[in-house]
């Protein structure tokens, strides 16, 4: 009896024992993809495809520790997976470390920096030791967990926890920096969907060596129809409610990268200008060495924002790997090694493309590098750059570009002298560029280089720079004086402008010192970008004293009165050529005495009663004109100045010099609303293109009522005449 039943009991207790074994590692498989799907999300902002393979081989790493020792003791699992992350990490971050410093000090710094170095990192993230250890470590230890729940206790249902809340951490590390990747949100439910279908039985369960099962196989019909039954709920509540759900949200993920600080420069680096007096003062000074492709000029900071008092570039820097995203091809290298140069700004050639042996943060807004860490006597890297290139012809033909408020924007206070200058160059030249290459050539050749000038760029400096005489040490600067002067005075000519500090570097090996350190304004212009102009003075070059050519303008400029034919020379009436005039012979006049001359004084005093009903209408022209003609900026325009003149006649003046804010304020006693006008008139004047046909129609109806709110306040002789 027993013989015949041996050859019935094995064979159903070892497909039992099988199907079992597939289960568990179809669990095994679904949870170690899901781990390695859910490292991937956040490889999407990763340049290249390493971080993807890391991860990957993290996730299959970690299983397949937990699921070879499911089996022994709870604890040699988790011992025997620390030590294979710590292998793991130690061989991810000697892949992708460039070899500059040495790998004890390499691992330091990534593990310590990870964090911070991760979250701030310029998209795309460069793989880098740093930048790969955090969604490592997350990934191997999500799979682990993942391991431990569903296959050594049975729990599939928590086993899907730790990838799904990887998943949620590669989602908001991406933040709004990525697209929605449905595609990774289907294939990781699915994957769920698996391990759940084919979840493992419990350990008491098992059909191994350590357990006996007893009893019958229980029936597949009720787990197959409660897979069926819940896979057709989630399927119509997906459909159902996934539009809705979907319409809900409204606006875009928050990026964690806002909440953690960027590098920072140090204080030297915030206003670099100042350094232009030390470097003249000893321009025999070594700064760091170069062997370039070429000759070029090497910028070390742009700036574009300027407050009356200093010069400071606009945006954050973000960690960048060896490949800065948004420049275009290569075309020129150098290779530099620091002797004194000093601080964190990293001098390079616009526009960085990579950089080599040196951890680099990027500036986004004006391309220039930074390293965190400081620069050091014997540091050493290569860049390449994409030099930026301008086409002269169109420079010169084009308009200024005005998108950026930033670099047109001039603080108050500032000296008389640079609005007389400005005045010069707007009635001497025609043409932006004209204009922008006249001032350069105005300073040129009025104002003298000193390098024992003393350092200073705020607005009392450059007012004692520009107009004090030369006995009283005026007139006489470094490249700091003259760079931030000029792109002051631009703007105050309209003209866009920005400060760079950089050097000068001969194509070839070559020693940079400080003498070849300065400071240069570039203009922006529409098509062209942005143009470097040099106001410096040639060598040994006398220079004019600026007050004789702005005293020679406003003796040249005619007088209103002169415009207007009222004044010049007066008529000699006892002139002996005009007794021979018709106008005073006999026959003349008796011609002249057959008219009444009651007809003149009626005629003269019928044109005097047209002349308020002329000037009604001229100004209702005018008013239409304004209103009505050019696009929405212009349209905008001609509504201001209707609101100017109406606020004139009710006895209000405001100063031509007078931004839009000044002026709103010096409106304000009339007691007439303006509205959203000033806005708009700014919008007009520093970004045309973005004015709508709504805002010009709204500035319209501004524009037409305005008169008649303040009409009570206008003198009723002006009422009547205008």
């Amino acid at each position: 009896m027993t013989a015949v039943d041996i050859p019935r009991t094995k064979p159903k207790r070892s497909g039992r024992r099988l199907r079992y074994r597939l289960r568990v590692a179809a669990v095994a498989t679904a949870l170690t993809l899901m781990c390695a799907l859910a490292g991937t999300v956040a490889a999407r902002v990763y340049h290249g495809q390493l971080l993807v393979l890391l991860v990957a081989g993290a996730a299959l790493g970690a299983f397949a520790i937990g699921f070879a020792l499911r089996n022994r003791p709870a604890f040699l699992a988790p011992s025997a997976s620390l030590l294979g992350l710590a292998g793991y990490l130690l061989a991810a971050i000697a892949l992708t470390d460039d070899g500059t410093d040495p790998l004890p000090a390499t691992v330091v710094d990534a593990l310590v920096n990870a964090v911070p170095r991760t979250l701030t990192a310029l998209i795309p993230v460069e793989p880098a030791p740093d930048t790969v250890v955090v969604p490592v470590f997350l990934t191997w230890l999500a799979a682990t967990l993942a391991c431990e729940f569903a296959i050594r206790y049975g729990r599939t249902l928590l086993g899907c926890l730790p990838p799904t809340l990887l998943y949620a951490a590669g989602l908001y590390l991406v933040g709004p920096n990525a697209d929605g990747g449905t595609l990774y949100a289907v294939a990781f439910c699915v994957l769920a969907a698996a391990a759940l279908a084919v979840t493992a039985a419990p350990p008491e369960r098992r059909p191994d060596r350590d357990a006996v099962v007893d009893g019958p196989a229980p029936s597949k019909a009720p787990a197959l129809m409660g897979a069926v039954v819940t896979t057709c709920v989630l399927l119509a509540a997906v459909a159902l409610l996934g539009p809705a759900a979907a319409r809900l949200v409204t606006s875009s993920p928050g990026d964690p990268r806002e909440y953690v600080q960027p590098p920072q420069l140090t204080d030297i680096d915030l206003n670099p200008l100042v350094r232009i007096a030390e470097w003249s003062k000893f321009p025999e000074q070594e700064l760091f060495t170069a062997d370039t492709s070429g000759d070029s000029w090497m910028r070390l900071a742009v700036l574009t924002e300027y407050d009356g008092t200093t010069w400071q570039a606009a945006g954050d820097f973000r960690t960048a790997g060896t490949v800065i995203p948004g420049s275009g091809e290569a075309d020129f290298t150098a290779d530099v090694e620091i002797i004194g140069l000093g601080g964190k700004l990293v001098p390079a050639a616009a526009d960085p493309a990579t950089v080599t042996g040196l951890p680099i943060a990027v500036n986004l807004d004006s391309r220039c590098l930074l390293t965190p860490d400081g620069l050091a006597t014997g540091s050493a890297y290569h860049v390449e750059s994409a030099l930026a290139t301008t086409d002269p012809a169109a420079a010169e033909t084009a308009r200024p570009n005005l998108a950026d408020a930033a670099t047109v924007a001039v603080p108050p206070g500032t000296p008389e002298i640079m609005a007389t200058i400005a005045d010069y160059v707007r009635t001497t030249y025609d043409t932006p560029y004209e204009r922008a290459q006249g001032l350069a050539d105005f300073l040129g050749g009025h104002y003298a280089y000193n390098p024992e000038a003393p350092s200073g760029h705020d607005l009392p400096a450059l007012g004692f720079f520009l107009g004090s005489p030369v006995d009283a040490g005026g007139q006489r600067g470094t490249s700091e004086h003259f760079a931030a002067a000029y792109a002051i005075i631009a703007r105050l000519v309209g003209l866009p402008s920005r400060v760079v500090v950089g050097f000068e570097v001969p194509g070839g090996a070559s020693t940079v010192t400080a003498g070849q350190g300065s400071a240069w304004p570039e203009i922006d212009f529409e098509g062209a970008g942005w143009v470097r102009f040099d106001p410096m003075p040639a060598p040994d070059a006398v220079p004019v004293p600026p007050e004789d050519t702005l005293e020679q303008m406003e003796e040249e400029t005619p007088s209103p009165e002169e415009d207007s034919g009222g004044g010049g020379e007066a008529e000699d009436f006892n002139d002996e050529a005009l007794e021979q005039d018709g106008d005073f012979n006999e026959e003349a006049a008796g011609e002249a005495a057959g008219v009444p001359v009651w007809a003149w004084y009626a005629l003269g005093a019928l044109l005097l009663a047209c002349v308020p009903l002329v000037l009604k209408a001229r100004r209702a022209l005018r008013r239409r004109r304004r209103l009505t003609r050019g696009g929405p900026a212009d349209r905008v325009a001609g509504a201001w100045a209707e609101v100017l003149a109406a606020a004139a006649r009710a006895g209000v003046k405001v100063e031509g010099s007078a931004n839009a804010e000044e002026a709103a304020a010096r409106l304000a006693p009339l007691k007439g609303d303006i509205g959203s006008l000033p806005r708009l008139v700014n919008a007009a004047a520093f970004a045309p293109h973005a004015v709508a046909e709504e805002d010009a129609r709204t500035a319209a109806a501004i524009a037409t009522e305005y008169p008649g709110t303040i009409r009570q306040q206008v003198k009723r002789w002006k009422r009547f005449l205008t």
